[in-house]
């Protein structure tokens, strides 16, 4: 069975620059089974990706997110060497890991068009659950990791991060006991969430609903393939993805495809799948 390793608190590191200025409001998200090895080899998108972001380039998307366990890096391959033909695209997030019996999860690398060309800058996955963190160390994430993760009018919060806010068993409410939602912008309305596999846990919708509050989007992805102890797998029947708006679940469709991946695009100014 495939795992991610949790990941300790990073440090800041000279290679997390300060994000650029990228509004956008038209988003594809794409997802697959990690447990598939494509024919060049690999368990990741890479063979793939130059078809998604075609598709989703003509579908005029602005950004495109990935579920977790995006690209396995290699030196003979950079993913960035297909962006140039691109034409409305002008961010991608994806995600780094070593592949094995225990996928290990690395960088998560914005790749962002520029005047220039196309540039990137990284973070890590700070937590996956604040069980037995300190309350500083979450502190220190809602007052100096936060920022770095905000793109224009998106913020990002990896995987188990959204357990920065709190369900309370005692009023089955969720609470923003340590600021992270108030740490967020008025101006950032999309919160991007990509995840390694389904949560299936109840409260974690509740959480993105909650994060949603306020006029914002919640926009989370994973990959199909979790199998528990038996070797079943718990892909649930719908696409593999949750979009919250305004504390109300929004339904996106997947667009039918012959590249082996499930994807869906959301226009937040319409409301609606694209």
């Amino acid at each position: 069975m495939s795992k991610k390793t949790k990941r300790s608190i990073q440090p800041e590191t000279s290679e997390t620059k300060i994000s650029p200025i990228q509004n956008f409001s038209k988003i594809g998200i794409v997802s697959r089974d990690y447990r598939y090895r494509f024919s060049n080899g690999y368990r990741d998108y890479s063979q793939k990706l130059p078809e998604i972001l075609q598709l989703l380039d003509g579908e005029k998307c602005e950004a495109v997110l990935f579920s977790l366990f995006s690209i396995i890096p290699r030196e003979s391959y950079d993913p960035s060497e297909t962006f140039d033909v691109l034409k409305h695209i002008k961010v991608i997030h994806l995600e780094e890991f070593k592949d094995g019996l225990v996928r290990d999860a690395e960088r998560y690398v914005i790749h962002h068009r520029t005047s220039s060309g196309w540039e990137k800058y990284w973070y890590y996955q700070v937590f996956g659950t604040i069980t037995g963190m300190a309350k500083k160390e979450i502190n220190d994430f809602v007052k100096n990791e936060i920022k770095k993760r905000f793109l224009g009018n998106s913020c990002v919060l990896l995987c188990g991060e959204t357990n920065g806010v709190k369900y309370s068993k005692r009023d089955k409410k969720v609470h923003d006991d340590f600021g992270l939602r108030a740490a967020i912008p008025e101006c950032v309305n999309i919160i991007l969430n990509p995840i390694h596999d389904r949560m299936t846990r109840f409260e974690m919708k509740l959480k993105r609903q909650f994060l949603s509050k306020n006029g914002r989007w919640v926009i989370s992805v994973w990959n199909k393939g979790k199998q528990d102890k038996n070797g079943k797998t718990r892909d649930g029947s719908g696409p593999s993805w949750t979009i919250f708006h305004n504390g109300l679940e929004r339904e996106v469709n997947k667009i039918p495809n012959d590249i082996g991946v499930e994807i869906g695009v959301l226009d937040i100014k319409k409301g609606v799948s694209a």
